[in-house]
């Protein structure tokens, strides 16, 4: 089974991690002597079920990624317009999106993700993680939570979707990223009604698998993912974390 991916690598330093780093893309920030980027692109590289790469970002500050494997396409205004660019650039019916700055996940965490995205028929999987398990086993690490049934879930940076169902996606991961910080917001999205009882504890993954379901007409799954995926850099705290992480 073949599955492209689309690694978005556009975000320019700008923000918090710029005093860490004089790079200009996050994605080139060094993390124990290798682009902060290049972690991911080297788990991609090693799971075979993943074919072509497509990343999404300017090719000037990018070109030492370019190989057979991995087209370099340039990036749109924003990030709903990268996914866009990079998943047209696909070829497969199984399409993986990822962020450049998850450095932490292995090879095996990506291959179980894609197994049990694949294995479970949806047409869209997306990981989420306890707050139980992120601060176990990475104590002091930032990450912002919304309680469903009583277990406190964060969200991952990655996706996995069929292509045949792109379309009706749009709208909603817009919408979604704008929300993604303010979890009432994005409760308020789903209907008052449903947020209540997400809010009251009635409703659990699967009532909101189902209910994401008829707002986008697709098979949707939340799948339980290991800390790691969850955890990006994007300011300083997240940078020195992984590098101490990584140094071990």
């Amino acid at each position: 089974m073949q599955i492209d991916a689309v690694v978005l690598a556009a975000s320019p330093n700008t923000g918090r991690l710029a005093t860490e780093s004089d790079e200009a893309f996050e994605a080139n920030i060094d993390i124990l002597g290798k682009p902060m980027l290049s972690y991911i692109l080297s788990v991609l590289k090693n799971v075979p079920e993943i074919q072509n790469i497509i990343l999404v970002g300017p090719a000037d500050h990018l070109s030492d990624f370019l190989n057979e494997n991995i087209k370099i396409v340039e990036p749109g205004e924003d990030l709903i317009s990268n996914v866009k660019i990079g998943v047209s650039q696909t070829q497969s019916e199984h399409i993986l999106v990822v962020c450049s700055d998850i450095p932490l996940v292995t090879e095996e965490i990506l291959k179980d993700f894609l197994d049990a995205a694949i294995s479970s028929g949806a047409d869209f999987v997306y990981p989420v993680s306890t707050e139980e398990d992120c601060v176990s086993k990475y104590p002091g690490v930032e990450r912002t939570y919304v309680k469903i049934k009583g277990v406190k879930y964060t969200g991952g940076n990655l996706f996995y979707i069929k292509e045949r169902c792109i379309e009706n996606l749009w709208e909603t991961i817009d919408i979604l990223y704008g929300y993604r910080k303010s979890p009432v917001k994005m409760g308020l999205y789903f209907g008052l009604g449903f947020a209540l009882k997400v809010l009251l504890g009635i409703a659990g993954l699967p009532e909101i698998e189902e209910h994401v379901g008829k707002i986008t007409g697709m098979k949707c799954k939340a799948y339980v993912a290991p800390p790691e995926i969850g955890i990006d850099v994007d300011k300083p705290k997240d940078l020195e974390l992984v590098r101490a992480v990584l140094s071990k």
